[in-house]
């Protein structure tokens, strides 16, 4: 018989269940796959060399053009800085910063600080 510190745990899991269940029979009539509230994944083909090193550029300051912060080279949780640390991580540094040209092109490219597009695309001030 469950003790009364088995019951949330238990009461968890039913409802748990009960979702996923719900969630399989939705996805089953509707034929779709995935959590519910799953957002359709947009994707864009990488083209090109400059489209790559854009795109490395946007993902860092995408916490300054969503308003999160005012300089996206001090937000926390942004692998901008990691990249450069010699701290061990299972991002692959080495080719980032080679893709680059060195570390300081990498930070020289940061801090030119290029105007981002809602598209993702980063254009030079003219």
């Amino acid at each position: 018989m469950p003790t009364l510190e088995d019951v949330p745990a238990i009461v968890s899991h039913a409802f748990q269940k009960m979702f996923q269940s719900y969630a399989m029979a939705f996805n089953k009539q509707e034929s779709r796959v995935g959590s519910l509230f799953q957002s359709p994944l947009k994707r864009n083909l990488v083209d090109s060399d400059e489209y790559f090193t854009n795109l490395v550029y946007y993902i860092h300051a995408n916490p300054q053009l969503h308003g999160f912060i005012d300089d996206f080279r001090l937000y926390p949780w942004s692998s901008y800085k990691r990249i450069i640390s010699l701290k061990p991580s299972k991002l692959q540094k080495e080719q980032v910063l080679n893709w680059f040209g060195g570390v300081d092109q990498y930070l020289d490219y940061h801090l030119s600080n290029p105007r981002i597009l809602d598209s993702g695309i980063v254009i030079e001030d003219d």
